[in-house]
This record gives structure tokens, C-alpha cells and sequence, in this order.
């Protein structure tokens, strides 16, 4: 693969995002915020069509004439106002085209998204992360040996073969992102993350998580980093995300297949390792009214102890319901 074939499908997974946003945005009359984001990334959109255009006999499936005609589109409904047809432009069309590049990219590379300085790199800013107990004394008391141990886990080394045995699996989507399937108590599989859009996906739960006068989240389940990713993006600042994650293994994956370490460093999230979810336990037992209590439901499909799975349940009381269906 070219840097330049690379450059273009890095920058069109941010794209991506940062269009989702918007169309969330837009479809909830949430309008200045929308444009904000429209405006930001318009230039990064003629960039980016201008490079598939200049390289045409890659990207064989492109028009000139189309490209031309659906930028004319955007740009003119934006002047004139009309929303409702910027968001489905933008949905219908910009990511459409976008999506096809990047799977056209992944049929006629064959690559793998894995790299092994990236994946170092990522565990670095992961484990300063999950050393960083400030703030939760409460939850850990005496740390050291907590500190300690979630060194040595994060440190050992994936085995894909145990790894492919035990049920995860890894792929691409059709946004460029990486979705996981993990195995669950009954020794099925399931997909924590879609295998489209991402981003979309990822924010409207942030949205639906988001609540005013909340000033700390408790969150259940990071997955591979998306929901987490979004509700930081749209937090209006101040609050704290504290995340709990019991499966060693999708923080290990997280690491090497998605771009954790460009974001897991803000300094409102809190990622505590918590196999056994004692310190949730411990957390939600010190619940107020200034918390919100946020349960990834396909993490806890995952969560083997049933005991702890009670618990979580409830605070998800669709969730009990579904499952005595």
C-alpha cells in the first residue's frame, strides 16, 4: 500500500466521525452544533475527493462528474438552509461514497490494521490510564497492588490462537474501523460494535447516556473504546467518565486494533480493570444523584459471573426483561 492510499484511509475513518456527528446532530435540530462540525470538516472532504479523483485508475469506480455534482449538492443546501437535506446528502451520499472507498481499499490491499509500535504505544497511554487511581480512593482504598497487577495483565502479550479458541474474532467494517465479537456465558458469540458505521452507532448511545446536571458517569463495559469515545466528544466539559472493564482481552485488542491511545488520555475518563467487579460493586454502592450509571448491554452479554450480572441488571431494567423472554 502507497502512504498516499493509506493517508486517505486513515483520514476518512476521522471523516467518517466527525460526519456522523453531524447528521445526529442535524436530525435532533441540534443545528449549531451540526454546522460547527460541517464547517470543520469541509475542507478535509475536498481534500480527500480531490486525491481519489487524481488517482482514478485506483478508484476505478469514480466519477469525476459525480463527485463534482454530490460536493455542488452539499454546499448548496447548506447556503440555503435546508437541513434536512444537508444530513441526507451527507448520509446518503457522502458516506456512501466514503464507506466504498474504504472497502475498495481493504478488498485490494489485503492489509492488516495491526502495528506492532502503534500497539505498544497504545498499551503505554492504556496502562498510565488504568494506574492513574486519582479520585478513586474510595472504590480502591489501598491501590498499590491494584497498580501493580494491571501492569503485568495489560503487558502479557495477545495469543491469537488462544484468542480465536476461546471465540473473539476481529474484523473490519465497511467505515474502516475495527468491530470485535466476543464470546459469551453461553458459548455463543456476539458483536459488541456494528460492522457499518461506527460512529453513528457510538453516538446515538453517547446521546441517549448523556443527561443534564450528571457530573460523573459510571460506565460498565468499554468494548473496544467507541461509545466511550463519543460520550467524551460530546461532554461539555467538567464531568468524569469512569469506565469498568472486566475482560483483559478487549483492552488488549482495543489496543492493537483501534486509535485508543489518540484519545483514552483525557483527563476526564477513569478505566479501571475489574475482573470481578468489585469496584463497580463498590462504586455503585456509593450512588447519588449527580452519577449516571451507564451498562454497555453487549459487554454485560459478555460478563461471566452471574452474580455480577445481577447486580448490573439493575440498573438496565429493560435488560431483566428481554431476558426472561
Amino acid at each position: 500500500m502507497t502512504d498516499g492510499i493509506l493517508k486517505i484511509f486513515q483520514g476518512n475513518k476521522e471523516l467518517l466521525k466527525k460526519i456522523d456527528r453531524a447528521i445526529v446532530f442535524f436530525r435532533e435540530e441540534e443545528y449549531e452544533s451540526a454546522l460547527s462540525i460541517v464547517a470543520d470538516m469541509m475542507d478535509e472532504i475536498r481534500s480527500m475527493t480531490d486525491a481519489v479523483i487524481q488517482d482514478r485508475k485506483y478508484f476505478r469506480l469514480v466519477s469525476t462528474d459525480s463527485v463534482v455534482e454530490m460536493l455542488t449538492g452539499i454546499v448548496n443546501a447548506k447556503k440555503n438552509a435546508d437541513y434536512i437535506l444537508l444530513a441526507d446528502l451527507l448520509e446518503l451520499q457522502m458516506v456512501s461514497f466514503i464507506c466504498g472507498v474504504q472497502e475498495l481499499i481493504i478488498e485490494k490491499e489485503n492489509f492488516c490494521v495491526y502495528d506492532e509500535q502503534t500497539d505498544r504505544d497504545n498499551r503505554y497511554e492504556v496502562k498510565a490510564k488504568l494506574q492513574n487511581v486519582q479520585g478513586l480512593e474510595e472504590v480502591f482504598g489501598d491501590a498499590s497492588e491494584y497498580v501493580q497487577d494491571v501492569a503485568e495483565y495489560l503487558d502479557s502479550g495477545l495469543s491469537p490462537e488462544q484468542l480465536l479458541e476461546q471465540g473473539y474474532r476481529v474484523e473490519f467494517t465497511t467505515c474502516g474501523e475495527m468491530t470485535v465479537s466476543a464470546p459469551k456465558l453461553s458459548g455463543n458469540t456476539i458483536y459488541l460494535h456494528t460492522n457499518h458505521r461506527i460512529a453513528q452507532e457510538a453516538m446515538l448511545l453517547a446521546k441517549k447516556w448523556q443527561q443534564s446536571g450528571k457530573t460523573r458517569y459510571v460506565v460498565y463495559g468499554f468494548g473496544m473504546g467507541y461509545v466511550v469515545r463519543e460520550l467524551l466528544s460530546i461532554l461539555p466539559g467538567g464531568e468524569v467518565v469512569e469506565v469498568y472493564e472486566s475482560d483483559i482481552n478487549l483492552l488488549k485488542l482495543a489496543c492493537a486494533f483501534s486509535d485508543i491511545g489518540a484519545w483514552v488520555k483525557d483527563e476526564r475518563l477513569r478505566l479501571i480493570y475489574d475482573p470481578e467487579c468489585n469496584y463497580i460493586s463498590k462504586r455503585l454502592q456509593q450512588f447519588n444523584a449527580a452519577d449516571q450509571v451507564c451498562i454497555y448491554y453487549p459487554s454485560l452479554c459478555c460478563l461471566k459471573d452471574e452474580e455480577s450480572r445481577e447486580m448490573l441488571l439493575d440498573f438496565l431494567p429493560w435488560a431483566r426483561r428481554i431476558e426472561q423472554c
